[in-house]
């Protein structure tokens, strides 16, 4: 098995982005999270993830990145390509490790956007999850019902 930072370095950085323009529905800006992975700066990598998505972990393991973002990877056409969800899962359960939330990420853009309003959030699945971190970001607070 591969040390993730060789599977980091197989990533070409395409200009075109196609694992994140056709192959990615949240637009996760695949490149550049992996280019922080080569530079091992986990933590910034982990803040690009969170501009697009609040279930990094989630979506590591579970989404269908054959058919998704690894299958649009340029590098699958000759080859293999390059294992996007096992580095999204390894940014994660980085973080994790170091005690380190989403939380962190959105700190200073929650006391920037701070308003006064609220909001309900019915559901509490993925989508409810997602909707009220966003939420949290642009500074409204939000009850999952």
């Amino acid at each position: 098995m591969k040390p993730i930072n060789e599977k980091a370095k197989y990533c070409l950085n395409c200009k075109v982005k196609p694992c994140s323009i056709k192959g990615c529905p949240l637009g996760n800006n695949i490149p550049q999270f992996i280019e922080q992975i080569k530079e091992e700066n986990y933590q910034k990598a982990y803040e690009i993830l969170a501009e697009t998505t609040v279930l990094q972990g989630v979506c590591g393991r579970i989404c269908p990145h054959k058919k998704q973002c690894q299958g649009s990877c340029i590098r699958g056409i000759k080859g293999e390509p390059v294992s996007i969800g096992e580095l999204e899962a390894f940014v994660f359960d980085t973080m994790i490790d170091q005690d380190n939330s989403l939380l962190n990420c959105y700190k200073e853009e929650m006391k920037q956007n701070k308003k006064n309003k609220k909001v309900a959030v019915v559901g509490g699945g993925p989508a409810g999850l997602t909707a009220s971190s966003f939420l949290a970001k642009a500074g409204i607070r939000s009850n999952n019902l």
